[in-house]
Order: structure tokens, then sequence, then C-alpha cells
């Protein structure tokens, strides 16, 4: 017995109505359920609302265990952009970064008033700021890998204090700046990876 779409949608308010914000997740958790009461609904010989019910008193909690509502950072987007990082196409990006580093100095293209520290700086707010713009006009749903890898620009932001103080003359090291452009760059890429993954995942649900 296949669910009709008054049936998925009746399941996706329900999780809504659950608090269950992360658009990803739901739809993980809405395909499970989904699942599980068509299988249901086919063993018993029984409609939907009568198989949605009886199952989701036995699995309801098990099932929204599910619901990562972490605040802030998450440990496991740190671990997944490192393991990204050390990918050989990004470890390439960077040894190709340090070579351009290296030979060009790029500190003559810019003044003291503005120096390739202030620019790294700037890029770093850009994003923050492009994170408030694309959840609020674009995205207009909540996707829990996509928002919590911004959390990311906090460790970068810290990072650059401590490494790139503005109040410090001195030009930073060609490995240092390598750093922040290998870090800034591998992120754009992690996030736009993220959110094509984001896109294709929701047009299997709409």
């Amino acid at each position: 017995m296949k669910l009709t779409a008054e049936n998925i949608q009746f399941i996706d308010s329900y999780l809504k109505n659950s608090n269950v914000i992360y658009y990803d997740i739901r739809m993980e958790m809405l395909d499970h359920v989904a699942t599980a009461v068509e299988q249901k609904m086919e063993a018993e010989n029984i409609d939907f609302y009568e198989a949605f019910k009886s199952y989701m008193v036995v699995n309801k909690r098990e099932i929204l265990k599910g619901n990562k509502l972490w605040p802030g950072f998450s440990k496991d987007i740190l671990l997944n952009f490192l393991k990204f990082l050390l990918q050989p196409i990004m470890i390439l990006i960077g040894v190709s970064i340090y070579v351009f580093y290296k030979n060009v100095e790029v500190a003559n293209y810019f003044s003291e008033s503005f120096t390739f520290k202030d620019f790294l700086f700037v890029i770093l707010i850009s994003l923050a700021i492009f994170k408030i713009v694309y959840f609020r006009v674009v995205l207009k749903q909540r996707f829990y890998m996509i928002e919590k890898i911004f959390g990311l620009l906090n460790v970068f932001y810290y990072l650059q204090m401590f490494f790139l103080n503005q109040r410090n003359n001195e030009t930073p090291s060609v490995f240092t700046i390598t750093m922040f452009s290998y870090l800034l760059i591998a992120y754009l890429i992690y996030f736009t990876k993220q959110v094509y993954k984001f896109n294709t995942y929701k047009k299997q649900f709409v």
C-alpha cells in the first residue's frame, strides 16, 4: 500500500509539531516513518491513520532521538570539515596556494591603511553577513548541515584574532597567510557542496 500525498503531508506536519525544525533531519525521519507505516499497513491490512498511530506510540521516542537540536557549534561538523581538508584535491589546492604566496609578494598590492590581513578579515565578516542573508532570504528552511557549518566561522575568527592581529604591524609569514587563505577557500567549497547536497535532497520531497 502506497501512501498518498496527504499522508506524507500529515507525517511531515506531525514531525514539525514535534519540534523537528531542521529540514534535512525531518525528511530523513519522514522517509523512515513513511516506509515503516506502509509496511505496517500491508502486513496488518489496516488504514494509514491506524498504522501511523500504533507505530508512533511504540517508536516515537526512539525516532525523535535523531532530532539534533544542539545549540551553537557541533564537533561533528568540525571533524567532517577536517576530513574534507585532508582530501587529495584539497591538499593540492593548499600546496598551490603556498606556491603562489611563495612567489608573489601580495603585500605589494595593498597599502598600509588596508593590508592583506585586513582583506582576510573583510572576507570573514562578509561570509558572516552572507549567512544572515542566505538563511532569511534565499534558503527559507533550516538545514542542519548548512546551518552548523557556519559555526566554523567562529573558529576562523578566533584563529584570525590570534595569528593575524590587526594591531601587529609585522607581515605574517607565508605559511600563516597560506593557512588562512586555504581555510577560507576550503570553507567556500565545503559550503557549496553542502548547499548542492541540500538542493538535491530537497527535490526528492518536493
